[in-house]
């Protein structure tokens, strides 16, 4: 699933309103007038180790220990997201020592993207998001630092099984291939893929099946990418980030574009 709305890059600020399929637009003065037309679908975001590391149950059991101590609440409602149940996405044995790897080597390397709300640089240039604050709390329990480092979404899988990163912690939609290449944590997020379109048009597109003759653009290699091949749109183009996305449609290049809710969220002011 998903990337980031870099407002160093965009100044657009996008109000974008969430209720089932009707659409909202952004108030005058802004450079672009977007709105919401509808969710597609929905879907939980997990953290993603190496197969079989034994890192996967350690941080589940970090994770249900900081949602019992309200730590995971505190952050949802900071960022203004949904937590999941923490049920585990998948069972399986663990065969790799990981937890040792990152305790010999003080640090957890975790693969991510620029991302708000769940990773994204400050005002200072310092790491922040819902996903570094919760990274960083398993860190401390882990007793390592936390080393985040920027990947090519499209290449997560090849940089974990590397050991380039240890671990993918932003936002990760699971996925049928995410539980294929990676030993997946619990769930810990809801989220949802929306089409986000010029608001003066919205209105005219409440499902998918309306939009077939649509041009798109998704964040290669994301859950919005597998949205659009799921409901079958045929002109779609793939671009490196969600940003990207979201410039085809303001720039006119697409009709419309394919990203997180949870981003999209982020820029409701």
């Amino acid at each position: 699933m998903k990337k980031i709305l870099s407002m160093a890059l965009i100044s657009i600020m996008l109000v974008l309103a969430l209720a089932g399929c009707a659409a909202k637009t952004t108030p005058a003065g802004t450079d672009a007038d977007l709105a919401i037309a509808c969710e597609l679908t929905s879907e939980e975001y997990g953290i993603g180790f190496r197969k079989g590391s034994d890192l996967t149950a350690v941080v589940n059991g970090y994770m249900a220990e900081l949602k019992e101590a309200g730590v995971l609440d505190e952050l949802a409602a900071k960022y203004e997201l949904t937590l999941s149940d923490l049920a585990p996405a998948e069972e399986e044995e663990a065969t790799l020592a990981d937890v040792d790897y990152v305790k010999a080597n003080g640090k957890l390397v975790i693969g991510i993207t620029d991302y708000e709300p769940m990773n994204f640089k400050d005002a200072e240039d310092n790491w922040t998001g819902f996903d570094t604050e919760f990274a960083l709390a398993v860190c401390e329990k882990l007793g390592v630092t936390a080393e985040f480092v920027e990947i090519d979404w499209d290449n997560k899988f090849v940089a974990l099984e590397s050991k380039a990163i240890d671990c993918i912690w932003n936002g990760m939609t699971i996925s049928e291939d995410v539980l294929k290449n990676t030993s997946c944590s619990a769930a810990y997020v809801k989220n949802a893929q929306v089409v986000v379109m010029a608001a003066d048009k919205a209105a005219d597109y409440a499902d998918a099946a309306s939009m077939a003759e649509l041009s798109f653009a998704v964040e290669s290699g994301s859950a919005g990418a597998a949205a659009a091949e799921e409901n079958a749109f045929a002109n779609v183009t793939e671009v490196g980030t969600q940003t990207d996305a979201l410039l085809e449609v303001t720039s006119g290049s697409c009709d419309a574009c394919i990203i997180d809710l949870t981003m999209a969220n982020a820029m409701v002011k």
